[in-house]
């Protein structure tokens, strides 16, 4: 099931590199088609997925390289398997509800790479393949922008391209560095992680080791103060490429810090997560009120979609059973509504050929249906109750307490902020008096409402009954919390410069939610 999810996006983008085909709606339904079959798989991957930490399902293990250690293995457990759901419903919905003109298939082919390759990097187990599947994703992010992006498409790919490169090439030489440093001869997680149960690094090789992977996911990920790649890519990307970026390709980071930094190299961790909660109140605070300046649509959600990636931050730092479960709605959550978020304002903007808040207004006239979406979308960024947000802030907020006091202050203050800036984009664009040169401005078609609907449908659905996210309790602890753990400690005595750690901070990965 895995394998299928992963390569039948990408042997269809091959079909359509190869086939001359005529027409953009015909490209479109050559390219959504599979996606219909990936994303009923995705549900079912998770369906029969177990909880992070209780072993894997759909293993695949197939040796690619035995002689450095490399082979194809692929698994699923409930946390990688939302990701890859979270992949398939926003590669089908952008799909779906994009519109291409100009070299239709390309454009498509190019979507479906982006998508099975964030759904390899998500399943596998292999490091090389976690890493090179990645990058198989990455590249076309930046043929989308410089191709069909707006006015600035050229500076904005070299920018994302020398940013996203950098970050890429840290990240490498992490693994490398944790590659070589172990002596296991092997890119398998598990058998990392084994084996440096039994023997771990010199708490100085784990922290040198933890910041290069830490700087690498961090960039990847818009970590202030290395955030400036991610407002200027956005917004002049095709609303397509924005959404699978902002929705799916931005929680790799997140998620190579959870299941690769943090337990395999917990005393780097542990020296690092001071720095970790700074920054993060950087892309809380600094990229809020950045946010609240911004005159321009696309630009302000993107400095949202930055802002709020220091709540993960935070939840990671904290590491509690309850900012755990919190973190894990929060990746599925703040996915959707980021990408119906770039979405609605792509199509704003091909109605309208601008997306400069002071020149637009009362387009609820024209366009209600858009209207309407754009502020559930702007709902769910500001928390509101019913969307699957709320109960992902809350968790966080209640988690990050127990560790963090004085910087939960500040996390809850960023909703404030958040609410500043996105009622005020939806009064200053949607409501007052319309100009007379938007009458021409109409709803998106039935093609991009039902993708939207499909984002909106699951963000209530998950809102309403988070636990169909994160897992029913009453058969097993299904926290984050398992993810985050250290490895077991090692047969022999741990030196005293890294016990001290172990002693204080291991609880805080044991417990289960109250």
């Amino acid at each position: 099931m895995l394998s299928l999810i992963i390569w039948l996006p990408i042997l269809t983008a091959l079909f359509l590199f190869l086939t001359p085909i005529r027409g953009s709606r015909l490209a479109r339904w050559i390219a959504l088609l599979p996606m219909f079959v990936v994303l009923a798989a995705a549900f079912f991957v998770f369906h029969h997925s177990p909880p992070a930490g209780e072993g894997r399902a759909f293993v695949v293990e197939c040796p690619w390289a035995p002689d450095l250690g490399i082979s194809y293995h692929l698994g699923s457990d409930r946390l990688n398997a939302l990701l890859i759901l979270l992949t398939a419903l926003v590669g089908t919905a952008a799909i779906w509800g994009s519109q291409a003109t100009d070299k239709a298939r390309y454009f498509y082919a190019l979507a479906l790479i982006m998508a099975g390759g964030m759904a390899g990097a998500f399943a596998s187990l292999d490091l090389f393949f976690f890493f090179m599947f990645h990058e198989f994703a990455l590249i076309p992010t930046f043929i989308l922008i410089g191709i069909w992006g707006a006015e600035h498409r050229r500076r904005a790919a070299m920018k994302i391209t020398l940013y996203l490169g950098l970050g890429s090439l840290v990240l490498l030489l992490g693994l490398i560095g944790l590659y070589v440093s172990t002596g296991a001869r092997t890119f398998d997680l598990a058998v990392l992680k084994q084996h440096l149960a039994n023997a771990p690094l010199p708490y100085n090789l784990q922290v040198e080791l933890f910041g290069a992977l830490f700087l690498g996911f961090g960039i990847l990920i818009s970590l202030f103060p290395f955030h400036t790649w991610a407002p200027t890519g956005y917004g002049e990307a095709p609303p397509l490429a924005a959404m699978l970026h902002a929705g799916v390709i931005k929680k790799f980071g997140l998620y190579g810090l959870i299941v690769v930094a943090v337990p395999l190299l917990p005393d780097g961790f542990e020296f690092w997560k001071p720095a970790m909660v700074w920054l993060a109140m950087g892309n809380l605070l600094w990229c809020g009120y950045v946010a609240m300046q911004q005159r321009d649509l696309r630009y302000m959600l993107a400095y949202s979609s930055v802002s709020h990636m220091g709540y993960a931050f935070l939840a990671i730092a904290a590491a509690t059973p309850v900012a755990a479960q919190g973190l894990m709605i929060f990746l599925f959550a703040h996915g959707l509504s980021a990408a119906v978020g770039f979405g609605i304002v792509g199509h704003c903007r091909e109605q309208t050929g601008t997306c400069r808040i002071p020149e637009l207004g009362g387009l609820a006239r024209q366009m209600p249906f858009a209207a309407a979406v754009f502020t559930m979308a702007a709902l769910a960024g500001c928390g509101l109750p019913g969307f699957a947000n709320f109960p992902a802030e809350m968790m966080i907020f209640l988690g990050i307490f127990e560790r963090f006091p004085c910087a939960t202050v500040f996390a809850v203050w960023t909703v404030v902020i958040s609410a500043v800036y996105l009622l005020r984009a939806i009064r200053d664009v949607f409501l007052g008096g319309a100009h007379e040169r938007w009458a021409s401005a109409c709803d998106p078609g039935w093609g991009r409402r039902a993708a939207l609907v499909l984002l909106l449908a699951t963000l209530f659905f998950s809102g309403f009954f988070p636990s169909a996210v994160v897992g029913d309790r009453s058969a097993s602890d299904p926290t984050l919390v398992r993810a985050f753990q250290k490895p077991s400690r090692p047969s022999h005595p741990i030196p005293s410069e890294r016990k001290s750690r172990y002693d204080r901070t291991e609880p805080f990965f044991r417990g289960t939610m109250p």
